[in-house]
């Protein structure tokens, strides 16, 4: 190998050239590496940020018998708690499930297991760490090795405690006002959109002598008198158009007989 001193002036300077080029090059990859990675630290950084402000709780914990947290997001800090309790065991999950729903959860999770299930989804109640009631969707996936082991349960937690509770009221409004149709003197008939009736208190029943699984499925065509019903075919836009409408009719019950009505109508 030829020392620098042996070499002529232009063999030095293409070879300072070259290494030039050559480091300019090193130079130009490590700068392009170096903004990749800050574009992905600031990439990380903005997930995490949306993660701690976000209702949903990401979690994974342990497969099999031992079930313990190997992770949890900051923001399970939510219901009171911090990320670090679960993960050093100063507390675990099953602590905080409603006493109400814990049999039920571990039956599920046993099935799903015995099933071998991919995903599932479930909904109980938890208790914040002041004592409150919050109603959770749990969302979790299985995560295996190489070898098809499941090593992971992984998914998210949903606190859906708001649709809960309008869910609630949605139920006790419409048992207030199935309590009120029930047990109201005048007959109601509700319909779908095909004007087939698909719901009728007992007194509709009790006024035409027809059974509730009798009247079901029929329009009011079928249960009007010969003049009634030409007057609702004859005036059907009308009627339909109108939000709401009064008129009288004839009805004919299960004996025959013509039963006179005062029709109040409106569209829902």
């Amino acid at each position: 190998m030829r020392s620098d001193r042996d070499k002529t002036k232009d063999e030095l300077i293409r070879e300072l050239t070259t290494l030039k080029k050559q480091f300019e090059a090193s130079a130009s990859s490590f700068e392009k590496e170096c903004r990749e990675r800050c574009r992905t630290e600031e990439e990380l950084q903005l997930a995490q940020v949306i993660i701690d402000n976000s209702p949903v709780v990401l979690f994974r914990r342990l497969a099999g018998d031992n079930p313990r947290l190997v992770y949890v997001s900051d923001n399970i800090r939510q219901m009171g708690y911090t990320a670090r309790e679960f993960l050093e065991e100063k507390i675990h999950f099953k602590d905080i499930v409603h006493p109400a729903d814990f049999e039920r959860l571990g039956k599920e999770i046993k099935q799903y297991a015995e099933d071998d299930a991919e995903e599932y989804t479930q909904f109980y109640r938890i208790m914040t760490k002041d004592g409150q009631v919050r109603w959770v969707q749990d969302q979790t996936s299985v995560v295996r090795d190489d070898q098809g082991n499941k090593i992971f349960n992984q998914g998210l937690l949903v606190d859906i405690t708001r649709r809960k509770l309008a869910e609630e009221a949605v139920r006790k409004s419409e048992e207030k006002f199935r309590r009120i149709v029930e047990t109201a003197g005048e007959g109601f008939i509700l319909m779908d959109e095909e004007l087939k009736i698909i719901d009728v208190n007992d007194a509709y029943c009790k006024m035409l002598v027809f059974s509730r699984e009798e009247i079901l499925g029929k329009t009011p065509l079928d249960l009007a008198s010969d003049g009634f019903r030409q007057f609702m075919k004859s005036n059907r836009e009308e009627i339909l158009a109108t939000e709401y409408r009064e008129f009288e009719g004839t009805v004919v019950a299960k004996d025959g007989r013509h039963v006179p009505i005062l029709v109040h109508g409106n569209t829902l």
